[in-house]
Formats: structure tokens, C-alpha cells, sequence
């Protein structure tokens, strides 16, 4: 989160990241060994031990090392589970992190298995999906619902599975077998090195994505040969380099391989350190199987290879055949959850730093903002507003009256956060400390007796256990009114330092020995320590109101699953260009492998951006999913009245957009709750044929309805803009600012510092708040307005979703849809039309509509008639072709037609 003073005392770091503090592969015993292997490591399976029983084939495997036990589980939604464990009998149980699945995976009986001299070849009941495994050498076949082979595991012959044993003495052993050192720390390794590892394979594919986090290009890039693969360990990174694939906060073991008009994914379950090497092999021959056919080389079949390495756990894959990038999405979505709908403030704007000061400078940025009409939600206070860094308490000097503080924030309608880690400070007088102990909470030493122990912001801290069910009751109780002294339902949380983060540690985290309840090793957890984390807090956020409201949660780290609970944004990223450009390819990353509400500190948490970095910085926010401003406390301060007049006012322009733009936000994040698609998503999403934007990392969709184009560059003063031309080259686009048409193909766009390059797609409508208040909360019952833009058929269709925005009422069916509709019904009418689109919500509607615009009409009305047949007033522009219908006086909920006559 921020620099660390107490890491650089102790080490003696530079304020910079410091690269020789963090693993290379070379430097990590088993990837070196994973990564050597060069010839097939020669499992075959064994088919006399085959035995199937509705939706599960198992068999064992074996080679001249070891004997290991596939599993080939058939799902619902395309989808298919391949694991590989050592048999039963084995010495230790390997650690399954089933917690970051949704729930239990509902099961599709196979309808035939076909058993042949040398392979088996599976038909999926319900779907059209086939799985064949070739017995020698061991490989298993993916197809689509086309017969396309889409996918293969072990192609290259690289699975390798180290069993748990026995010290053997006199026996040798490769090097860093049972213990390893990395600088000053030593890891031993009591059941000697359990690593995994395979190879998938994504046949007839040149692009994929995934893996986060990586401050890094957004289509993968092939790391074999060229630098270290792809690593996925949590870690705190500060001031983290870009171009890298070194790890970072958060870790998604996942990719989604995408060609012309079709996708495949995979999911590696497993929460151990990974490493990824990603190979593309468009320029070179691409091995590939026909149904049952021996192996061919062709040229024409492109592929993409992804090596999987992890320190610990099992192979266990799930693949998602799709066949569209919306399908695999969704089945993403049903595996590993989705987002609950965020409440309206948590999409809206925060203002952070470290450290709003006391009460006094709380209530003056609060006022702030209204003084200069500014809207704003939410006010977080970072680590100084504790008592001496002790969690769930207040400065007794700095903060005395917090409810009263908390109370002065709501009373404009907005909310206040306050950050909680995991550490816990060393202290006999601190409550929670006290408790943990007593209980037996705490992480353990590797001798099982001693808790751990490191240094954090507290000083000495212990790790509170969240794979102990009676840490996570008992870490949901802290946030009740009656132990969260001072705390209200206006208060919300952000997880921090939940790597974990430990200044004195390796790598700057917990030893990879210590052990977790039921005596799992650290490092078979590690990266879902943090999403254990947050589940445990949200799960009291949402208790302390008995259910009733719906709390916000932002997370620093992630692992599968996160997305259930917690908003991420990307850490300690710095105040360059460089790291506001990469913020768009990271966060498109987080949204595709399945975590939707993503953003980046606006501004850069270190240093100190000069009024244009700044203002390109809001404007990029503005247009992502969490939009927070934040800075660290050795920076000047932000806020943004303490810039120059014009500087103010752009921001707040920028701002005002967010606003106004809420209710389509709102509705994207319910059709996310739906069906997995994120707010945020890459252009080829809308558009998977058209292979220009197969790489393209600058511009990206919100929704299907705007492209955007953050200027991201020092200087620019325009940007270059190819905008989609859709099937059958006819999409039009719209400046979302004018109204003015735009062809699609390349576009030089004109970027002055007070423009933000969006475009609205032709066939949308967009529902937008124009009255912008204060706070979110204070616009929600504000009437709409409607922007339409027509296709080149005339044509135009969009939607809006509204509840309370507040409670989970929503899942008791208190919501309304309302579908909207322009229709060229001839040369002599149109129509634009309001239809309630679900009857199972009951949620009245309050919001009417105040304005429709019209983009993109050839000609002007004579007339413009309401529902009841009454003349309404309207405007149109003859140079933009835009029309302006006021005061149409329906309700958004309800049924309702406006009549053009021309």
C-alpha cells in the first residue's frame, strides 16, 4: 500500500523496487526442474483401471517414476475438470482450494464413453463437448461443440507430479529438494517438494490473456526463451516495474485464448506459487490431433502453450470450451462467482490519501467538495487514523469523535472507509491481540507450537489464521457496532498488506514452512490467504446489519474467488505515464479472468504528478470500474481544488462524466450478477472477428455501447482511434461529448486537455442522470435522460436496471428492468419506446424521463408526440443530426411510446 519505512530501516532499501529481493525461476528449485524438461516425460494410463460412473472417468497413470490417479469430471455449461493427484494411500493429503470455487460444481453425467485399443473417447451429456484420452503417451483432447480440437493437456509430454516421502538417507536428491535458502531465510521442507506441473495447450489460438496480476502488456506475451515465466505468488511490490512479468498482488492461475469468432478457457485451481511459461507459435509448426488421428503437423494451426508450475497442491484444470468469449465468461462465472450488485456510492468517486489528519481535515475536504461543486462519495482514512496502528480502534487525539465524524460525511449523502490488515500488533492491552491468543488463532512457526511472528506497520505482529473456521467467526464479530467502537452502516473497509504482507520476511511475506490450521504449509495457501481474508470481513460488513445492507469491501490482494467479496485495485503503482498506461491493460486482464470491480490509484500513489498526468489520470478513472483518487503520505496534497482554475474545472468535468454515466454503470454491474460479463472489457469482446483489436490494450469498452480512448501519452493533444466496423462493415459510431458521427476504421481524434476520447456505438441507447448533485445518493431517484444512437438500418435498443441500491432487496426480486427501443417503422414515423422487461421485479420507479437525444437522424420531425398523443418540444441540429426531445414525462419503469413524424 505504501512505502515501506520499516522494511527500508531493516534492509536498506531504496524507495524503489528492488529487483533482487524477488525469485527468478532460476532461483526456485522446482520451476528450474519444471522448466528443463525437454522430452516427454512418458505417462501412459493404464486402461485396465478405468472406471467410469456417470459424470466421473477415473484411471491411474504411471512412468518409471511414479504412479498417479486421473480424474475427468464432466459439468454443466461446457465445461470439464481434469485432475491428476497421487493415489490413495499417499503420504500426505494434497491441499484442493475448493473455498475459491462458487460452491460445489453441478455435475453432467457423460452420455457414452467409448473405450478403444488406445484412447477413450468421452461424449458430454447435454452439450456437444468431447474429451479423448490417448493412452500412450498420456494426453487428453478438448473438443468444442463444433468437433474443433480447442484444447490439450500434455501435448509436450511436461507433466510432472512430485510426491510427498520420506527422507531416505544416503539417498540423493536434486538440489533444494527438502530445504531451500533464499538470501537470509531458510524454508525446509519436512515432506520433501510437492511440486505440480503440465502443459495446455490452446490449439489453433495466437492470443491469450489472463494471469494476473502483471504490470504488463494485456495479450500475453511468449516468455519461453525470453526472461521469466509468468509468476503468480502474491507479493508486495512497491513502485513495480512495468514490462515485467515478475508477481505482483494478486494471482488468477487462469487464460482465455480467443481467434476469429471463438474462445476456449482454462483455470488452473491451485493456490501455491505458480509459474507460467507461455509459448505462441505463429510462426512455427503447430502439433495438433484429429478426433482419433495420429499427431500431424500443419502449418495453417496456430497454438498457444501454456506451461503451468506450481510449488504445491494438484493438477486440477477446468476447461470452458465456449465457443464465444460471452459463453466462456460465463462459464468462468458459474465456477468461480461473480460480483453481488456494489451500492450506488461504490461506484461513484472516493477521495484517499495516507492520511487524512484528523476529524478537522476530514470535515474540510468533505466541504471541499460542495464549496466547489464537486461530486464525491466516499472519504477513506488510511493506517494513522488507529491508535498505534491497532486495528477496529481511533486516535484518541486525532480522531476522538468518530460517529460524529462519520455522521458529518453522511449527512451529504456519502460514506466513509477505514483500512484493516491482517497483522496484529503485539500487544498484552490490545483486545484483539489478547483474543487471538487465548483462542489459538494465530499462524503457527513451522514446530507447530509457536505462533509466527514478523514486523508489519504495528512493529512486531502476528498473522491471524483465516483457514481456522474460528479465526473467520471470530475476525466477523470485530465489525459489530458493539466491538467496531465509533463504526456506523456509513462505514466501510478496505483489506490491505494481505499478501501477506511482512516487512522482515521472505520476499517480504510469511515464511513458506509456517503452518495454517490442520497443519497445512503456507505454501500450499499462500495466494488465497488474502481472499480468505476478505470473505471473513465481508461476511461481518454484511452481518452487522442482520443482512440488510449491502456492504463495500476493497481488497489489495486476490486469488480466484476474491471477486465474491472484495472490489482490487492495482497498489502501489507511481505517479509516470508509464504506469497510467499500463493501468488499462492490467485492469482489462483482472476483468476478463473474472474479477470485475478493478481500478487503479488516480494520480499514482507515489510521487507527485504534474496537473496534466493528473487531469489525463481522472479522465482515464472516470471510465473504469473503481474510481479513486490516492496518494502516499509524503506527497503534496491532491485535492482538486489546489490546482490551477483550469485544472480544477476539467477534473471536475471528468468527475461530472462518471456521474452522470451511473445508471449505465449500475446496469452493467447487473449484468455481470448475471452472467459474468464484465463493465470493463477488451474490444474484441463486442467484436471477436475483427483481428486488429486481438492485441489492443489502450482503448477498451465499457459495456457494449462506448469505446474509450484515455489519452495516456505526455503532450498528446490527439490520439488515434480505430473504431470497430462490426459485421458487415455498417457500425457507426457517435462522439460521446457531440453527438457528431464518426465512420468507423482508423480516426485521428482531436485530445485538447479537456477532452475525453469516448464514442458511443450505433445501436445503443444509454441511460444517464444530467442533474449531477453532491453525491450519488442524493441522484438516484433523479429523472433520466436518454441517449440514442441509431444504427445505419435506423435502429437503436438499450436497457436500464434499478433497485434501492442499497439493501440485498434486489435478490428478493425488488428490481426493475426497463428495456428501451428506437424503431424506423417507415419514411414517415419512428418510434421510441419504454417497455417494463421483467415481470418477476416488483421495484417501482420513480426516475421519468427528462430528455431523449437522437444521434445520428437523417431528418427532421414535423411533429413529436407523447404516449398520450401530445405535441412534446424537441430541437434538431442539422450539421450533427441530433435530436432533442424534452420533457417526454414517463416513467422508466413503466410501458410508453414517443411518435416521430416526418
Amino acid at each position: 500500500m505504501r512505502v515501506h519505512l520499516a522494511l527500508a530501516a531493516l534492509l536498506g532499501c531504496a524507495l524503489a523496487v528492488k529487483r533482487e529481493d524477488f525469485k527468478t525461476c532460476d532461483q526456485a528449485a522446482y520451476c528450474k526442474r519444471h522448466r528443463a524438461i525437454t522430452e516427454n516425460t512418458g505417462y501412459e494410463v493404464d486402461f485396465s483401471t478405468v472406471q467410469q460412473h456417470g459424470a466421473v472417468l477415473t484411471a491411474y497413470l504411471s512412468n518409471s517414476e511414479n504412479k498417479l490417479a486421473l480424474k475427468i469430471t464432466g459439468l454443466t455449461d461446457s465445461r470439464v475438470r481434469v485432475q491428476i493427484d497421487e493415489p490413495e494411500g499417499a503420504l500426505r493429503k494434497r491441499f484442493v482450494p475448493d473455498f475459491a470455487l462458487s460452491g460445489p460444481q453441478t455435475e453432467q453425467p457423460f452420455e457414452k464413453v467409448d473405450i478403444q485399443s488406445d484412447y477413450i473417447k468421452i461424449q458430454c451429456a447435454g452439450n456437444k463437448l468431447k474429451v479423448v484420452i490417448h493412452q500412450k503417451p498420456f494426453l487428453v483432447d478438448i473438443y468444442n461443440e463444433f468437433d474443433e480440437l480447442v484444447s490439450q493437456v500434455n501435448a509436450a509430454g511436461k507433466l510432472k507430479v512430485e510426491e510427498y516421502r520420506t527422507k531416505e538417507e544416503g539417498k540423493e536428491y536434486p538440489d533444494g529438494f527438502w530445504e531451500e535458502s533464499f538470501k537470509n531465510w531458510r524454508d525446509s521442507k519436512p515432506f520433501g517438494s510437492s511440486s505440480v506441473g503440465v502443459d495446455v495447450s490452446f490449439v489453433g489460438f495466437r492470443h491469450a490473456y489472463g494471469l494476473p496480476e502483471h504490470a504488463d502488456s494485456f495479450a500475453l506475451r511468449s516468455t519461453v526463451g525470453n526472461g521469466d515465466p509468468y509468476r503468480l505468488f502474491n507479493l508486495d511490490v512497491f513502485e513495480y516495474e512495468l514490462d515485467n512479468t515478475m508477481a505482483l498482488y494478486v494471482s488468477i492461475p487462469y487464460i482465455i485464448a480467443h481467434r476469429k469468432d471463438r474462445s476456449v478457457g482454462a483455470l488452473w485451481l491451485n493456490a501455491a506459487e505458480t509459474w507460467v511459461d507461455t509459448r505462441s507459435t505463429e510462426d512455427s509448426k503447430g502439433m495438433f490431433r484429429k478426433m482419433v488421428d495420429r499427431v500431424m503437423a500443419d502449418e495453417s494451426q496456430p497454438r498457444f502453450d501454456a506451461h503451468f508450475m506450481s510449488e504445491s497442491g494438484l493438477v486440477d484444470l477446468f476447461f470452458f470450451a465456449g465457443p464465444s468469449t460471452q459463453q466462456v465468461q460465463k462459464q468462468m462465472a458459474v465456477t468461480t462467482g461473480v460480483t453481488p450488485l456494489p451500492p450506488l456510492f461504490a461506484i461513484a468517486y472516493h477521495q484517499c490519501r495516507w492520511n487524512y489528519n484528523d476529524e478537522q481535515d476530514v470535515a474540510q475536504v468533505n466541504q471541499g467538495f460542495d464549496d466547489w461543486d464537486i461530486p464525491m462519495d466516499v472519504i477513506w482514512l488510511d493506517i494513522e487514523h488507529t491508535d498505534g496502528k491497532k486495528y477496529f480502534t481511533w486516535h484518541p487525539d486525532k480522531f476522538p469523535t468518530p460517529r460524529s465524524m462519520i455522521d458529518g460525511v453522511a449527512a451529504k449523502g456519502r460514506k466513509m472507509v477505514t483500512i484493516i490488515d491482517p497483522h496484529i500488533k503485539r500487544d498484552d492491552n490490545y483486545r484483539v491481540n489478547k483474543d487471538a491468543k487465548d483462542l489459538g488463532l494465530f499462524v503457527k512457526r513451522a514446530d507447530g507450537t509457536t505462533d509466527f511472528e514478523g514486523h508489519c506497520w504495528p512493529g512486531s505482529s502476528e498473522y491471524l489464521d483465516f483457514f481456522h473456521p474460528k479465526t473467520r467467526e471470530y475476525w466477523a464479530h470485530q465489525f459489530t457496532f458493539e466491538r467496531y467502537e465509533g463504526s456506523t452502516r456509513d462505514l466501510h473497509t478496505w483489506n490491505d498488506m494481505n499478501e501477506p504482507s511482512v516487512f522482515s520476511g521472505p520476499e517480504v511475506s510469511m515464511d513458506r514452512d509456517s503452518l495454517h490450521h490442520g497443519g497445512i504449509e503456507h505454501r500450499e495457501v499462500h495466494n488465497m490467504y488474502g481472499m480468505m481474508y476478505t470473505s471473513a470481513t465481508y461476511k461481518g460488513l454484511v452481518d452487522r446489519t442482520n443482512g440488510e445492507d449491502r456492504p463495500f469491501l476493497l481488497s489489495r490482494a486476490g486469488f480466484i474467488g476474491s471477486q465474491r467479496t472484495a472490489a482490487i485495485w492495482t497498489g502501489d503503482n507511481t505517479a509516470d505515464w508509464g504506469h497510467l498506461r499500463y493501468s488499462v491493460p492490467m485492469l482489462l486482464s483482472l476483468s476478463v479472468s473474472g474479477v470485475p470491480f478493478v481500478g487503479a490509484d488516480v494520480g499514482g500513489f507515489f510521487g507527485n504528478p504534474d496537473e496534466q498526468l493528473l487531469l489525463r489520470w481522472y479522465q482515464a478513472g472516470a471510465y473504469q470500474p473503481f474510481f479513486r483518487a490516492h496518494a502516499h503520505i509524503d506527497t503534496r496534497r491532491r485535492e482538486p481544488w489546489v490546482w490551477s482554475d483550469a485544472t480544477r474545472e476539467n477534473i471536475r468535468l471528468a468527475i461530472r462524466e462518471r456521474y452522470a454515466l451511473l445508471p449505465y454503470w449500475y446496469t452493467l454491474f447487473r449484468e455481470h450478477y448475471d452472467n459474468g460479463l464484465p463493465p470493463m472489457r477488451p474490444i474484441f469482446y463486442e467484436f471477436p472477428a475483427e483481428e486488429e483489436f486481438f492485441g489492443e490494450d489502450k482503448a477498451h469498452m465499457v459495456g457494449d455501447a462506448l469505446l474509450v480512448r484515455a489519452v495516456l501519452d505526455k503532450d498528446a493533444v490527439s490520439v488515434e482511434v480505430t473504431l470497430p466496423a462490426g459485421e458487415k462493415k455498417g457500425t457507426l459510431w457517435y462522439d460521446w461529448q457531440t453527438g457528431v458521427e464518426r465512420p468507423s476504421g482508423l480516426n485521428h481524434v482531436d485530445a485538447p486537455i479537456n477532452k475525453i476520447p469516448v464514442f458511443q456505438r450505433g445501436g445503443t441507447i444509454i441511460p444517464t442522470w444530467q442533474r449531477i448533485r453532491r453525491s450519488a445518493s442524493l441522484m438516484k431517484e433523479d429523472p433520466l435522460t436518454l441517449f440514442v444512437a441509431l444504427d445505419k438500418q435506423g435502429a437503436a435498443k438499450g436497457r436500464i436496471y434499478l433497485d434501492d441500491m442499497t439493501t440485498h432487496d434486489y435478490q428478493k426480486n425488488k428490481f426493475c428492468f426497463s428495456d428501451f427501443e428506437y424503431k424506423t417503422i417507415s419514411t414517415k414515423e419512428a418510434q421510441i419506446i419504454g417497455r417494463h422487461a421483467d415481470k418477476n421485479g416488483d421495484y417501482k420507479l420513480v426516475n421519468w424521463i427528462e430528455r431523449i437525444e437522437v444521434r445520428g437522424l437523417s431528418a427532421e420531425p414535423t411533429k413529436v408526440l407523447s404516449s398520450k398523443g401530445n405535441p412534446l418540444p424537441y430541437t434538431y441540429d442539422r450539421d450533427t443530426r441530433v435530436l432533442c426531445v424534452r420533457k417526454p414525462g414517463d416513467f422508466a419503469g413503466e410501458d410508453w411510446t414517443v411518435t416521430l413524424q416526418f
